[in-house]
């Protein structure tokens, strides 16, 4: 037999979803046969599956040990060097890191390293991987965008981040270079499309199905062909940053999707990001923003 104490990290967490992190191998539907068959019991009663767990309830899982081991065993992770994660905020629920330009934030393939992979590999290597729940970064940013990658390392933080982001409560800077110069300044909106092939078109009439994305605009600095810009997003749109500056007739410098895509980098990075409770979490501007600034004479 097993016993869990479920802690504050996982408050109002279901305990249909608390049971899938303890046992990853095992089927929604085998789940839930073992709660039928009291196999696993909340406070030493039944349970449905469906009930919200507080702090201190007690999960009695009675499986042999193989069975448990069996349904429990987590892939092995990736062991990732420490210097490769570079950490911009910690506390007990959540992690901020940073995400370096050609790195994916979640794997595309089972295995792949990612940003979320390194993150599950450090906690793992620091004795901070929790066994009820599985760290999950809650915010994406494109392969070759470069900065703050959030992630909840509990349940309470990774809901906390969700929601905070999903009532727009946090507020997301980043730092750009744009072809040409960039006379617009401050709130444009505009309604965004998705199309069939994986891209967005923006444009300033609604069409059937488009979303509004609401975005600021600020021109820092004017080079000789280009325009360091900074952005807040006021909507999470995908490609948003992208796909405006393009309808705006200043794609993203570098950009291989909106742009010419033919520099060394696309130069787009998430810069900060303010969180309630928490304040300002900042990435600084990578460096190469600012030799290309210079030599663009």
């Amino acid at each position: 037999m097993k016993e869990f104490k479920v802690t504050d990290g996982n408050e109002k967490e279901r305990l249909n979803k608390y049971l899938a992190h303890i046992l990853p191998n095992a089927s929604m539907g085998f789940i839930y046969k073992m709660l039928r068959k009291k196999n696993i019991i909340l406070n030493r009663k039944k349970a449905s599956g469906n009930e919200l767990l507080k702090a201190g309830d007690e999960v009695r899982i009675f499986f042999s040990d193989e069975t448990f081991e069996k349904f429990s065993a987590k892939d092995d992770l990736p062991e990732i060097s420490s210097n490769l994660l570079k950490i911009l905020y910690e506390d007990t629920d959540i992690i901020a890191v940073h995400k370096p330009a050609g790195l994916l934030s979640q794997s595309d393939k089972k295995g792949g390293d990612c940003v979320n992979a390194r993150i599950l590999s450090y906690l793992s290597a620091n004795g901070k991987m929790p066994s009820d729940f599985t760290p999950s970064i809650v915010n994406r940013l494109d392969r070759n965008t470069s900065g703050i990658v959030l992630a909840g390392k509990t349940y309470k933080g990774s809901r906390f981040l969700s929601d905070a982001i999903q009532s727009r409560d946090v507020v997301k800077t980043y730092y750009c270079i744009a072809d040409g110069h960039l006379e617009k300044t401050g709130l444009y909106r505009a309604w965004h499309h998705q199309n069939a092939d994986n891209t967005v078109t923006v444009s300033d009439t609604k069409r059937e199905g488009d979303k509004e994305a609401v975005t600021e605009f600020f021109p820092e600095k004017y080079s000789g062909k280009h325009t360091l810009v900074r952005v807040i997003l006021h909507t999470g749109r995908k490609h948003q940053i992208r796909a405006a500056l393009k309808h705006l007739g200043h794609p993203v410098t570098g950009d291989p999707k909106y742009g010419k895509g033919h520099e060394k980098h696309m130069y787009l990075h998430a810069f900060s990001v303010e969180i309630p409770g928490i304040g300002k979490i900042e990435d600084p501007v990578p460096e190469y923003f600012g030799r290309f600034l210079d030599a663009d004479i």
